[in-house]
């Protein structure tokens, strides 16, 4: 099985304090938007693209080192085999420049989820509850003075 590399990002809206998700139909769950790294393109450019393609909006993405870098780095870094691959997965943090959504014919699903009631939903693995929750409370603060 060929290793193949994805880029993928955690859109948060920390004023609705929600977070973006979508319904990929070959994997059968809900996840953060995200796609194969295209050719020459680095990982924090391909989440930007798939947040685009999958849900219709333009992202901003939150920098965990500095406010001032443009050396984005990953929250998560993920070795996963599923039914797409054996894949290795670079996972970004982003909040949302706009909010109206659109599907697309792949993952034809798309909602914003409130983050302080995402553990009641069965359909939400637990690793991306958690993850939400993490991000959320993480990101919170950088995200309020960035934007003040």
């Amino acid at each position: 099985m060929k290793r193949q590399y994805c880029a993928s990002v955690y859109i948060i809206d920390f004023e609705a304090e929600t977070i973006l998700l979508m319904y990929n139909k070959k994997l059968e769950k809900w996840l953060q938007p995200g796609g194969h790294i295209e050719n020459m393109e680095l990982p924090f450019e391909t989440c930007l693209r798939e947040a685009k393609e999958e849900t219709g909006i333009d992202v901003s993405l939150l920098n965990n080192s500095s406010f001032t870098s443009f050396n984005y780095q990953p929250v998560y870094v993920e070795h996963y085999k599923n039914k797409v691959g054996d894949m290795i997965d670079f996972q970004f943090v982003a909040f949302p420049l706009n909010k109206k959504l659109s599907n697309n014919s792949e993952n034809n699903l798309v909602k914003w989820q409130n983050i302080s009631n995402i553990d009641t939903e069965c359909d939400i693995d637990d690793e991306i509850k958690f993850k939400a929750k993490f991000l959320f409370n993480t990101y919170r603060e950088t995200y309020f003075l960035l934007n003040s």
